[in-house]
């Protein structure tokens, strides 16, 4: 055990008035353990290490500083098990100052195998922070990797690069990691490359950019060996060839085509024929469309769809019913962390933006079409901005003079002088 933690436990322990076996009682360490660990017979683990802190009442994290160098052997590299349980706890606990000492000595081992076996250790850790939902920690690791691997075009750089983009792949880094994941996905495990594939198809499907839908759920179904995969590259192409002026048969055909992949897939074929049909203008399918959706746990994917279906239908009534009827999950959607429940929050504002103007609420109906048209805007997705500024300009004469200034406003955003052509149809 380092000396001086060693000191710092003994002193501890004089203050308590303990022996050992004192102190083993007390953490319940054995005291076999507690006596091979303070006469360097046995390494401390942080397990112990968090024990007795605990016993002494002191924070967590204490002796941190102290235990680094105990994450040695006794040829000065890198002990795997304590150095990897150390780690991870400091990222899960923001413990900075040790985490950079750790990561810093791993940069600086001048044995390129060593150096290399470190860095394998360090995406264990981040592989495994990221799959407990830990994405924040983990992304500053992911980094280490692709810029310090010595061999850059490792596996363990490829999937660090997708990793990356998965994180930040709605935000304005999203294109730049796409090109580097992109570049790399060859160097990936198959099943990587496979999930890649997905995620990217998934991505373009939430911004609405339906010939890079297209384009990538055609990539993924070429290499994917999981049915799941198979089947959603083929659910993304349907979505995307309704999108793409193709016919309603193409896409019926689609979807019996992914209804044969499993069960999973068969019961969702189902809601996407009406979802199809609805699409391609025939609204009366959106009574039969709600029947299947009502009881089930994804009501919140279609709900938007049906109330828009009913205000073209002039169902004002049935509309108003059914927001009524479900407000929990309206509420659930509003509040949701989720990015794709978000977006689907989105389209229900935009389908009751919608029913209040037909209802000739116009102010509240209008500065809702607004307040969506900024938020997609600012989201990237522009067919519903596109959308949302044909439906303003189509009820334009209902805007009051403070509603007109937030419009203006919001066009003279130089950001959207591409689309000012919209408002001129």
């Amino acid at each position: 055990m380092n000396q001086i933690l060693l000191y710092e436990f003994l002193k501890l322990m004089e203050v308590k008035n303990w022996n050992k076996a004192d102190l083993a009682k007390h953490s319940g360490i054995h005291i076999s353990d507690i006596s091979r660990v303070f006469n360097n017979k046995k390494p401390l683990s942080l397990h112990y290490l968090d024990a007795l802190t605990k016993t002494f009442g002191l924070d967590e994290g204490t002796f941190y500083g102290l235990y680094t160098q105990l994450c040695f052997n006794q040829n000065r590299y890198l002990d795997k098990r304590r150095s990897v349980a150390f780690i991870y706890k400091c990222a899960i606990n923001g413990f900075k100052e040790e985490l950079e000492f750790m990561i810093t000595v791993m940069l600086e081992e001048k044995s390129k195998t060593i150096r290399t076996k470190n860095l394998q250790n360090l995406f264990q850790i981040a592989e495994k922070l990221f799959l407990e939902g830990k994405e924040k920690e983990a992304l500053p690791l992911y980094e280490i990797i692709i810029h310090h691997m010595p061999d850059s075009i490792s596996e363990e750089v490829a999937i660090s690069y997708f990793r990356k983009y998965y994180v930040n792949r709605l935000t304005e880094e999203g294109p730049s990691t796409l090109v580097h994941v992109l570049e790399y996905v060859s160097y990936m495990p198959a099943d990587f490359q496979e999930l890649t594939f997905l995620w990217i198809t998934a991505t373009y499907y939430m911004l609405k950019d339906w010939d890079k839908v297209f384009h990538y759920a055609k990539r993924l179904e070429k290499i994917a060996k999981l049915d799941q995969h198979y089947g959603y590259a083929l659910v993304y192409q349907g979505f995307a060839l309704t999108r793409l002026s193709h016919s309603l048969k193409e896409v019926l055909n689609i979807i019996e085509k992914y209804e044969k992949v499993n069960q999973y897939f068969s019961d969702i074929a189902i809601g996407n024929r009406f979802v199809a049909r609805i699409d391609f203008g025939e609204l009366q399918y959106a009574d039969e469309y709600y029947e299947w959706l009502k009881d089930r746990e994804d009501l919140s994917v279609g709900l938007p769809r049906i109330i828009e279906a009913y205000v073209k239908l002039g169902k004002f009534e049935c509309a108003c019913q059914l927001l009524k009827r479900h407000e929990k999950e309206i509420f659930e959607m509003e509040n949701s962390s989720n990015l794709y429940q978000q977006q689907l929050y989105l389209d229900y504002c935009y389908a009751t933006a919608l029913l209040k103007c037909e209802i000739e609420d116009y102010e509240n109906g209008l500065n809702e079409l607004i307040d969506v048209a900024i938020k997609v805007k600012n989201a990237g997705i522009l067919e519903k901005f596109k959308k949302c500024l044909l439906a303003i300009w189509h009820y334009r004469g209902h805007l009051t003079d403070g509603l007109d200034g937030k419009y203006m406003q919001m066009l003279s955003d130089e950001k959207n002088s591409d689309y000012k052509e919209v408002t001129q149809v």
